[in-house]
């Protein structure tokens, strides 16, 4: 009778169950990045070759099996059968993966980037199932890199992610907040020096140079003094698409975007200016020493106001 008492006094206060009290099962995880490969800023994705494992005690959970990568696509799985190591669980899986990643590329050619992956488990949330960083384990290929750009370093980190959703479970009350523990490890990467920006600048630079050399054309020579002004446009006009080819569609002016608007506002500046030489020039003798005097300013002020408005566009960030 005691006993039964004892019974009904514990199932009347709620008690949990032992498993319930002894919280979630924490779960080790790390990742060891093979390769990086097919990085497309126009299409948003990369590819990725690593390693995963996990080590865990207990048998509530199986973190291999129910794994499941947040920002991407799985295209190959290779598991190792799982194995102990004292009282732990031990088991890993090589994985190629293509992941989405949104680039900010707001500071393209010269820009930075954090490659990562994100894991979470897709059958227990936080409360069965916490996730630990192998931090010490965890890192990248000595011969890791990324096409254009130098890898810097990496980060491991853990989150808590909220979703406000019963998943249709109508057991569960409308908007029920499910919490899931998050692995993310980011390589990052950024691009070594300038060698690439002038390589894709270079000509965009050259013809506002070369569209800046009508002020030496006297003003009433028309085809070379306009010529090279329009000619000089046309070649930034068809640079512009092509570096517009190699980024995502984005309502956010790029460092690309803008050196590109300087370039056209000061060519066409540049026009402008031959227009009024021009006029002036024709009106008398003292016109024409006028516009020469004009262009004696503008040949050395136009280069020099175009090089401080790139170089301000640099470094801004």
């Amino acid at each position: 009778m005691v006993l039964m008492a004892a019974l009904n006094v514990a199932a009347q206060q709620g008690t949990a169950p032992p498993s319930a009290a002894a919280g979630p099962t924490e779960v080790t995880v790390g990742t060891y990045v093979n390769q990086i490969y097919a990085m497309n800023l126009k299409e948003n994705v990369f590819t990725v070759d690593f390693y995963i494992w996990f080590r865990w005690k207990g048998n509530t959970v199986n973190p291999i099996e129910t794994f499941e990568l947040m920002n991407g696509k799985i295209e190959e799985k290779k598991l190792v059968p799982t194995r102990d190591i004292g009282d732990e669980h031990y088991a890993q899986a090589r994985i190629t993966a293509v992941i989405n990643k949104f680039w900010d590329v707001s500071r393209f050619p010269l820009d930075s980037h954090d490659l990562t992956i994100f894991i979470e488990d897709q059958d227990n949330d936080i409360t069965r199932l916490r996730y630990v960083a192998d931090a010490q384990n965890t890192g990248f290929d000595k011969d890791l890199k990324v096409l254009g750009y130098k890898v810097t370093g990496s980060q491991p980190s853990i989150t808590d992610n909220h979703y406000n959703t019963n998943y249709g479970d109508i057991s569960l009350p409308v908007g029920n907040e499910s919490i899931y523990s998050r692995y993310g490890y980011a390589v990052l990467a950024s691009r070594a020096g300038y060698s690439y920006f002038l390589k894709l600048f270079s000509t965009i630079f050259i013809s506002a140079m070369v569209g800046f050399l009508a002020f030496l054309v006297k003003p009433v020579d028309l085809d070379p003094r306009f010529g090279l002004g329009v000619g000089a446009l046309f070649a930034v006009v068809a640079s512009t698409f092509i570096i517009s080819s190699e980024l995502p569609d984005s309502d956010r002016m790029t460092m690309a975007d803008r050196i590109n608007t300087a370039s056209m506002v000061m060519i066409f500046l540049s026009l402008i200016q031959s227009a009024i030489a021009l006029k002036i020039y024709e009106r008398s003798e003292n016109g024409r020493l006028t516009a020469n005097r004009l262009d004696s300013i503008c040949i050395a002020a136009f280069p020099m106001v175009y090089c401080l408005w790139i170089l301000c566009i640099v470094l801004t960030r």
